[in-house]
């Protein structure tokens, strides 16, 4: 874990490899997972705890690369004064949502800053409006309708502020293509933001090992 990170994401699919172990096997996999988030390096007792861990290792350390980018871009945007001005001659659809400046020293272990309330609710309301024209702009783009798509649901809302905290922009232009190459997705009728922004769905479409799965098997099936 990153020096003063005192949280992991547990990602609701890891519930699949739970539910095959028996209790007595699973609360050995929950030692060794804390055991190594708290930076113990342990060995694991069996190749059964072994062989569980290696996927739930893996995302750890995918989202560990994820915040040490962040917060590496955060000092550089605090020593220069706060975040870099909009580059007028890029497009709304690369520059989504963008977050407002951040100063380093405010950056906690869940990356979040202190704002004032106003300052939050303006900046959230921002955003969201943000996400909506951008995921209704890429509804055109992959399959030539502009998406209509006008609020979130609460839930919705926040799924989209988790995932802010851990991923940027380039993580969510990476992931939107993929939901529109499922055929499953495409039949069940599930472009909308509410299936995107689940965080199980947002991590298998942008997981880069699911990309060669989605050639092999475009009917792959992710959480509805």
């Amino acid at each position: 874990m990153a020096e003063n990170k005192k949280s992991f994401i547990a990602y609701s699919d890891w519930q699949e490899t739970f539910e095959e172990l028996s209790n007595e096997e699973a609360g050995k996999l929950v030692k060794h997972l804390f055991n190594y988030v708290n930076d113990k390096n342990p060995e694991a007792s069996d190749k059964l705890t072994k062989m569980c861990f290696i996927p739930i290792k893996q995302s750890l350390k995918r989202d560990l690369v994820k915040y040490d980018n962040y917060i590496d871009k955060q000092r550089v945007n605090g020593k220069k004064g706060g975040r870099p001005k909009k580059n007028p001659t890029l497009s709304e659809e690369t520059q989504p949502f963008l977050e407002k400046p951040k100063k380093a020293d405010s950056v906690n272990d869940s990356v979040s800053v202190n704002e004032s309330d106003t300052n939050k609710q303006k900046t959230k309301k921002e955003k969201i409006e943000g996400f909506l024209k951008w995921f209704n702009s890429q509804k055109k783009v992959h399959t030539g309708t502009l998406g209509k798509f006008k609020m979130l649901t609460k839930t919705d809302e926040n799924n989209l502020f988790k995932l802010l905290k851990v991923y940027n922009h380039k993580d969510f232009k990476e992931a939107i293509p993929k939901m529109y190459a499922s055929n499953w997705a495409k039949e069940n009728q599930m472009f909308t933001p509410t299936h995107f922004l689940r965080n199980d769905n947002f991590n298998k479409y942008l997981n880069q090992e699911l990309v060669s799965k989605f050639k092999a098997n475009p009917n792959l099936n992710p959480a509805n």
